[in-house]
């Protein structure tokens, strides 16, 4: 019983880790922070109960790699990797492990900094698979797309989802269908944009 249970554990702390988030309009980061520290949570709560089981309950592995995002601004495609860091470290600190070594900060390519509905040769962006997507797309109506986006811009991005997405839709339209692709091709399990 003992085996079996602790090739249940092993499985579920293998399937755990490897879960990722991803999303595709990051900002700063919020809903990743978020993300990451639940994961976390979560593979910490396993553990104590693994423990109370007679298990043994290993080492927090879950880190920055399990959230992934897309941010068109440089500015803020960085400050989401420095908040996903900073949340990493925080929950260490919080939770009595040792925060990460020399670099405390390293590379997180998981965040890229591109557009995230239109690719540069005109045809839809591709997403990271992801088990989740989350997130607060831009929403910019009809109207206000021409002024903000531009004309050219605006036009690309209704042509290459011209009869996935209606032409007088919002800007936000444009990642519910993302997600919706994502679903039903298999990339990812579930959404959740606001």
């Amino acid at each position: 019983l003992l085996t079996q249970a602790t090739a249940d554990y092993r499985a579920f702390l293998e399937r755990l880790r490897g879960f990722r988030v991803l999303d595709p309009a990051c900002g700063s980061g919020n809903f990743l922070y978020l993300s990451l520290l639940t994961l976390k949570d979560l593979e910490l709560r396993v553990a104590v109960e693994a423990e109370a089981l007679g298990l043994e309950p290993g080492f927090p592995a879950i880190g920055p790699e399990a959230v992934l995002g897309i941010e068109v601004n440089p500015y803020a495609a960085e400050l989401a990797r420095v908040s996903v860091w900073i949340g990493h470290i925080q929950w260490a600190r919080r939770n009595g492990y040792p925060p990460p070594a020399d670099p405390v900060l390293r590379t997180l390519d998981t965040i890229e900094c591109r557009d995230a509905v239109l690719a540069d040769d005109g045809t839809p962006a591709a997403w990271p698979p992801a088990h989740a997507i989350v997130g607060n797309p831009p929403f910019l109506g009809d109207k206000a797309m021409r002024g903000t986006l531009g004309d050219d811009y605006t036009e690309r991005l209704r042509g290459a989802y011209a009869g996935r997405v209606p032409g007088g839709a919002d800007l936000v339209c444009f990642w519910f269908e993302k997600a919706r692709e994502a679903i039903e091709a298999g990339r990812t399990e579930r959404a959740g944009l606001v």
